[in-house]
């Protein structure tokens, strides 16, 4: 047994490596570094590299760079004299075009973008769709640098996939694609030279990170070689092993914790400080560099801490004004694991464990009223599965008793007896205002081959008292699992709409198979078969032939079709009302207001009227930042080949991050050039823009009203223009003004020079 002594000289970093969401902090880290401080290592940092990157690309100095760059790399001038636009080249022009129209006014916008989401001004709808309309175009023109790079705030994907160790390998060397190299090279690795850590944790969460994660751990290894770079995290619970099986990694690497790392990573950290044996570290999977190759070592497992001994995790180091959001939300967990562990597609009861285990409620308040007196703010995401139905209830008397003051949401499963008029009552009172339950479809046959354990009668009551009480409900669903047919799918579509009135939001999902869930594990229940690919060596996710209902890419088209009658009846989904939902603690913070979930789908709604109702106003003149730019192709007909379900598979999945195969031949075989066709795209940030294709003879026009300085100006210089000529500027105008192009001289942003 290793002595545990003094270990204030013995360095560690805890590092959130690129790509997780920008609007919260990372609650596994400050868990991490709380239980090694517990436990005598006084020297221990946490560093969120993904936010340091978002705020740093998120500038107008790179944003500057990055259109430079953009420019260079993607040369408008290739497609000028071409007949047609072949398949290969859509994504270019497409990147070409919006970084080459966009890039001075984001640069130009970005400060104050960023100035509104931290702000007050985040409240003020008018001033938070075009700052974060903002963001993601910067984000567009850093992805365009880096072309076919794509960073997003959800996702982070190369034109490598990273079920494939080679391609990992590659990427995480590319200085033409991965924008990361340079930045860690310039901005985090100064940083720990100087902090000269021993041990190195990199947290890998999503598979988004995992090729940042590994290029980050290459140079580090490369810098400091007798640091050892360790990681851990959910989604190497999952492809951990298969990641050490390639002694390559080596390069990266030196170790993977598995499942919980407290007591891993405090035990790996003793024993390198007193220059033990690795192999007595429980839950580690390690590489022996004794030999001629690196060698995969695999540890017997560590039992997990008891919750409630656990220390309140350490937030210190995390730069809290730095996330897009005008409050902070703290991320704390109630329970590990799932008490249910039943549903046939879900694979977080075996990754996130080992087991099922939960704090009392009186420790979890102990530490949310610590942490709300630290950093003064009331709002929390309770990280869970799902709550048992005793904590539905102990959990909010625990709050109310001790007047907690606090405003949460979390995940939740449908427990009818739990979350009756009473239990919600009781839940918004302690200061719960959004929960999201896992509904997954509207079939009852499905229903019962997912094993959820839970009727549609039941979850619509369960839905419709929450709402009631004021808590707004969001629904999880899926499409595409086995057997499912269009008609079924579109049964899950009509009862939400159907039910619109308490279901607020719809996180959407086609559905995946991974090696973990039992879908994978007895493909025969479910009336599949599993397809493998032999050369994706880290494999997880995989492709499947249904011996009834939608193949894959006709469940890809149900997804569409759903989204878009989402996107029809649901307020909050409509227009760029939709941006409240993609910023997943943005809409919370407006219910943590005690904004009631009616009132804030009212607002949606009558924002949607309003800018469809727009018409043309006397005072109308150009956006001050508007840019237009002359094309040789249609913008608007390379949009719609690539929101093709079949060109979209080209690209890494969103959850997966895998490539489909043979998906490329099918979309080139389907999915034909684009013709050369002039037009004119235009894009203003100021106005609340989108990009926007034009006709040419906008144009003229455009630099009329701009010349003349208003709608009404423009009108009274054409007089004796035909009354069917001047109605046609109005329409045209007024059309221009919906799109946000016009806007009324009133506003200062449009009296702004370019």
């Amino acid at each position: 047994m290793i002595q545990r002594t003094d270990a204030s000289d013995f360095a560690v970093e805890l590092i959130f490596p690129p790509q997780g969401h920008f609007t919260q902090p990372t609650l596994a880290l400050p868990c991490l570094a709380a239980y090694l401080e517990a436990n005598g290592f006084g020297n221990v940092h946490i560093t969120d590299a993904s936010i340091e990157a978002y705020d740093r690309f998120l500038s107008a100095e790179y944003l500057e760079f990055a259109a430079e760059r953009a420019a260079r790399r993607l040369d408008l001038q290739r497609f000028e004299g071409l007949d047609e636009l072949p398949f290969e080249e859509l994504e270019n022009y497409r990147a070409a075009v919006e970084s080459s129209v966009s890039g001075a006014a984001v640069a130009a916008g970005i400060e104050d973008a960023k100035a509104v989401i931290r702000g007050e001004r985040c409240f003020d709808a008018d001033a938070y769709v075009p700052a974060v309309r903002t963001l993601y175009h910067g984000l567009r023109l850093v992805s365009a640098a880096w072309h076919p790079t794509q960073l997003t705030p959800h996702n982070f994907t190369m034109a490598y996939a990273n079920d494939r160790s080679d391609e990992i390998l590659a990427a995480v060397r590319d200085e033409d694609q991965n924008p990361f190299i340079e930045h860690f090279r310039t901005q985090l690795l100064p940083q720990l030279i100087e902090r000269a850590p021993r041990v190195v944790g990199l947290s890998v969460i999503y598979g988004s990170q995992l090729i940042p994660a590994l290029t980050l751990g290459r140079l580090i290894k490369e810098a400091l070689p007798d640091c050892h770079v360790t990681a851990g995290g959910g989604f190497l619970a999952y492809i951990g092993a298969k990641l050490m099986a390639v002694p390559a990694m080596a390069d990266c690497l030196d170790s993977i914790i598995f499942h919980e790392g407290e007591g891993p990573l405090l035990a790996l950290c003793e024993t390198l400080r007193a220059g033990g044996d690795l192999g007595l570290v429980g839950s580690l999977t390690w590489f022996d560099t004794s030999g001629d190759a690196p060698a995969s070592v695999k540890n017997a497992a560590l039992h997990p801490v008891k919750l409630d001994e656990a220390p309140v995790p350490n937030f210190d180091d995390l730069p809290l004004d730095k996330y897009f959001s005008p409050e902070v939300v703290i991320p704390y967990d109630i329970n590990r694991g799932c008490y249910y562990g039943e549903c046939a597609f879900c694979t977080l009861p075996t990754v996130i464990g080992p087991g099922y285990r939960t704090r009392s409620a009186g420790s979890i308040v102990d530490h949310v009223l610590a942490l709300k007196e630290k950093h003064g703010t009331r709002n929390f995401n309770f990280i869970t599965d799902c709550m048992p139905p005793g904590m539905i209830k102990d959990l909010p008397a625990e709050l109310v008793q001790r007047q907690a003051n606090i405003r949460w949401w979390a995940d939740a499963r449908v427990e009818p007896r739990a979350y009756d008029a009473e239990g919600a009552a009781l839940l918004y009172e302690s200061g719960c205002r959004k929960l999201l339950f896992g509904f997954e479809t509207a079939t009852p046959r499905l229903l019962k081959m997912m094993q959820k354990g839970q009727s549609l009668k039941s979850t619509i009551q369960v839905a419709r008292n929450c709402a009631e009480a004021g808590i707004s409900v969001t629904f999880y669903a899926m499409v595409g699992f086995p057997s499912e047919t269009r008609e079924e799918a579109q049964s899950t579509l009509d009862f939400i709409i159907e039910h619109s009135d308490i279901v607020r939001e719809v996180s959407l999902q086609t559905f995946h198979i991974d090696e973990v869930a039992k879908t994978y594990k007895h493909p025969e229940q479910f009336g599949m078969r599993v397809i493998s690919d032999p050369a994706a060596d880290l494999q997880l996710y995989h492709d499947y032939e249904s011996d009834t209902g939608m193949t894959q890419a006709e469940a890809a088209e149900a997804f569409d079709a759903m989204m878009s009658g989402f996107k029809q009846h649901l307020p909050i989904f409509s227009g760029d009302n939709i941006f409240y939902f993609m910023q997943k603690s943005h809409y919370f913070l407006h219910l943590a207001r005690d904004t009631s979930p009616a009132e804030f789908v009212e607002r949606c709604r009558a924002r949607t009227a309003e800018r469809t109702g727009r018409g043309a106003q006397d005072d109308l003149a150009p956006s001050g930042d508007l840019q237009l730019l002359r094309l040789p192709f249609s913008y608007a007909a390379v949009l719609e080949r690539l929101a093709h379900p079949l060109a979209r598979a080209i690209r890494p999945d969103f959850l997966t991050g895998r490539f489909v195969e043979g998906a490329v031949d099918a979309a080139r075989a389907e999915l034909t050039s684009v013709p050369a066709k002039a037009a004119l795209l235009a894009y203003a940030g100021s106005g609340s823009s989108e990009f926007c294709e034009l006709s040419t003879d906008a144009e003229p026009l455009l630099g009329a009203l701009r010349s003349k300085g208003s709608l009404k100006a423009l009108l009274d210089a054409h007089a004796q223009a035909s009354p069917a000529a001047r109605a046609r500027v109005t329409e045209f105008a007024a059309e221009l003004h919906r799109l946000g192009l016009l806007m009324p001289t009133s506003d200062a942003a449009a009296l702004q020079p370019v």
